[in-house]
């Protein structure tokens, strides 16, 4: 049996909606879903709610999950409603051989940039409150910045995400969102003035890479093929080749409509 686990929230839940019309599925509570014996697949949206939950029972029961969140670019709130969606993964960390073309008929921002090496400080941005409880990185930024500063005189620069709830674990072990804490308005950067971005699986690197920035992450990352995982080597970063991955992640987010009439599952379970 297939199911989709709800969001629990009105604005969110359309995504869920269209993606089970896809699998043919059945639409259920968390709840449910960890009680059910039937399961072959699920599909559900971020950590939250008790979506965590079911990450983990699925990873633990070795079950495919279709894992939906913010796209890695595009418009998520508007017509027409791009998400990621990657399988038994939370992004899409493997490379795929795609051909270049949902990249350059829906990507509309400036040609890639060639990488530059004038930068002067090192962008270091952490995994946000529910990312790190959920993995289990607290300690990410802390071992992060005594690595950073033992191998670089850069400016270390730190960028929280601008909306950063303060998430909890609940006593049924619901992760839920509290407070948000936003430590730094949302700003654009100079790129041509980032020596490289240091991050846990932010996909900032998708744009600090386009922008001729070259990158550092040491889980998974949408990008992290072409990244370094070593933050002593801050110094000397990779510069390899962008094109392939963004190909390739063009075809790990899909509209609204390609859930809901089964293209994003035939792509995801490689028909």
């Amino acid at each position: 049996m297939y199911y989709a686990v709800k969001t629990e929230r009105a604005n969110t839940q359309k995504y869920i909606d269209s993606m089970n019309r896809g699998m043919r599925g059945k639409i259920v509570s968390y709840q449910e879903l960890l009680n059910s014996t039937d399961c072959e697949k699920v599909t559900f949206m971020g950590v939250l709610r008790g979506t965590n939950l079911v990450y983990n029972w699925a990873k633990q029961n070795k079950k495919d999950f279709y894992y939906i969140d913010r796209p890695y670019w595009g418009e998520s709130r508007g017509t027409p409603y791009w998400m990621r969606c990657v399988k038994n993964e939370h992004v899409k960390t493997f490379v795929e051989d795609r051909p270049d073309d949902r990249y350059k008929k829906y990507y509309k921002g400036d040609p890639i940039k060639p990488y530059h090496k004038n930068g002067k400080y090192v962008l270091v941005v952490p995994p946000s409150h529910s990312m790190a409880l959920h993995f289990g990185a607290p300690n990410w930024l802390e071992d992060t910045l005594k690595i950073l500063k033992a191998s670089t005189d850069r400016e270390l620069i730190v960028r929280e995400k601008p909306y950063n709830p303060k998430s909890f674990i609940d006593e049924q072990g619901r992760m839920l969102p509290g407070p948000s804490e936003n430590k730094q308005p949302e700003r654009p950067f100079e790129w041509d003035q980032v020596h490289a971005v240091v991050t846990f699986n932010s996909s900032i690197t998708i744009k600090a890479l386009h922008n001729g920035v070259p990158c550092f992450s040491n889980f998974e990352n949408p990008c992290g093929s072409i990244c370094e995982s070593d933050f002593s080597k801050i110094e000397t970063p990779v510069y390899k080749d962008r094109e392939p991955v963004f190909y390739s992640l063009a075809y790990g987010q899909f509209t609204q409509e390609e859930f809901r009439n089964g293209w994003a599952l035939s792509i995801l379970d490689g028909r």
